[in-house]
């Protein structure tokens, strides 16, 4: 049982791991952000003590799952199902679109935007767009507190593995070469 739950049978504690673990991309994580619709809880059952999730849906309804998983794969799917509103928890208050040229294209998949922005409760992000004849999407990178600690050469060597802008003809040189970026980045 200690290897399933190595900090006890307190779902609390994992939870805790959790918002920890939110917080080394996301610093102003805060637990009354994560989804109000679902809960986390330790139940017996058949097996023994089993990870449990609840989701209320909007019809006043509960669906309950039994997660037959370790601690880690229990504190990972707590944070897939709360990113989303952690991030949307702190708003934009600032863009930078970077300049494109035109044509950029990856495997038939041209791309549209490409947006860093501030954030009301701190941090940085990055939005990529793209899209093809019939379909498009966008990403969102949040960058970690840690990648502005050294210069902005720093910045970008660790950026370039957070974000694979290569793909799109975007490289290092070529956001070093953009205008202001620097400067919106606080560097």
């Amino acid at each position: 049982m200690e290897e399933r739950f190595p900090l006890g049978l307190d779902v609390e504690a994992y939870l805790d791991k959790a918002l920890e673990a939110l917080r080394e991309t996301y610093p102003w994580a805060e637990r009354q952000q994560f989804r109000k619709e679902r809960r986390y809880a330790i139940e017996e059952t058949a097996d023994g003590p089993r990870f449990v999730t609840y989701f209320r849906w909007s019809d006043g309804s509960v669906e309950r799952e039994v997660l037959g998983c370790d601690a880690g794969k229990f504190i990972e799917t707590v944070i897939s199902q709360n990113r989303d509103w952690i991030e949307d928890a702190n708003p934009e208050t600032e863009r930078f679109d970077v300049p494109l040229r035109g044509g950029i294209d990856a495997h038939g998949w041209l791309l549209e935007q490409y947006t860093f922005a501030k954030h009301e409760l701190g941090g940085y992000s990055v939005t990529v767009t793209a899209g093809n004849r019939s379909a498009g999407g966008s990403r969102t990178f949040f960058i970690p507190p840690e990648f502005f600690a050294g210069s902005y050469d720093d910045f970008l060597a660790q950026y370039a593995e957070l974000v694979p802008a290569y793909a799109f003809g975007l490289d290092t040189d070529y956001l070093a070469e953009t205008e202001g970026l620097r400067a919106f980045l606080g560097f």
